[in-house]
């Protein structure tokens, strides 16, 4: 596998970088102990290096993404790259083991970056390269056809994780949730619970149309009947069924 020039790469058998390779796998706070460990967690599961890229700063560093319970880092294998997930050092939960069966669950119905790899402390998994939603609907010359594309595969992913019984549990706010290449992708498992009433399809919908920074742009956009979108809404949180959630398809010209 090729190396890019003026990339950053952590080769985990090398003492190269080593400061940063610490720093990375027991972030928040350097445990030697934990770090010697982790570092044979990564090579058991066939990590050969890390490649600091991505939109998120950490102490200098760019990462692909950063959470209250896990950072999210670009890694190599022999063969491909991954999203490699790390577990923080202070997170509560103690393993990665439910979040790797909830998006094991959902790949299995089409939905989320399929995961390849994992153990305790960390998920490798497909690399979604993409834009996020608002890089589409904040364009000066907005495709309204591509937009009703991209807006109905992320409905109808929503409505089979309600239907599946899988509660996202942070889609009332996309910006960090949702990123589109050519599909669109729902990511980050890490809240989601089977135990929890779901409100994926109500929420994404609230974000878009009602509540979220660009609702106004998309009532406009799609010509939205509000009062009665939010009284089909109403109806689809009594009874999360199908005839429900055409009546919100048809009423933004989706079916």
């Amino acid at each position: 596998m090729l190396l890019e020039l003026n990339r950053t790469y952590l080769d985990i058998n090398k003492r190269t970088n080593n400061e940063i390779l610490q720093y990375l796998l027991c972030y928040p706070k350097y445990d030697n102990n934990l770090f010697k460990l982790r570092l044979q967690e990564l090579k058991q599961l066939g990590i050969q290096r890390l490649e600091l890229v991505g939109p998120t700063i950490i102490n200098g560093n760019a990462i692909l993404g950063k959470g209250t319970r896990g950072i999210v880092i670009k890694a190599h294998s022999k063969n491909f790259y991954c999203a490699l997930k790390i577990r923080r050092l202070d997170s509560p939960r103690i393993n990665l083991l439910n979040e790797v069966k909830i998006q094991s669950y959902v790949n299995s119905f089409g939905v989320g970056p399929k995961i390849i790899n994992y153990s305790d402390n960390f998920i490798m998994m497909e690399l979604i390269n993409g834009k996020v939603l608002s890089d589409f609907y904040l364009m000066p010359s907005i495709n309204t056809e591509i937009i009703r594309r991209m807006i109905k595969s992320l409905l109808n992913q929503c409505y089979k994780l309600d239907l599946y019984g899988i509660d996202h549990g942070e889609l009332s706010d996309l910006r960090k949730h949702v990123i589109i290449n050519q599909r669109v992708n729902i990511i980050d498992f890490d809240s989601s619970s089977t135990n929890r009433k779901t409100s994926n399809l109500t929420s994404c919908i609230q974000y878009l149309f009602i509540g979220g920074p660009q609702s106004k742009t998309f009532q406009t956009l799609f010509d939205i009947d509000i009062d009665n979108m939010i009284l089909l809404l109403r109806q689809y949180k009594l009874n999360k069924n199908y005839l429900n959630f055409s009546h919100l398809l048809n009423l933004l010209n989706m079916n």
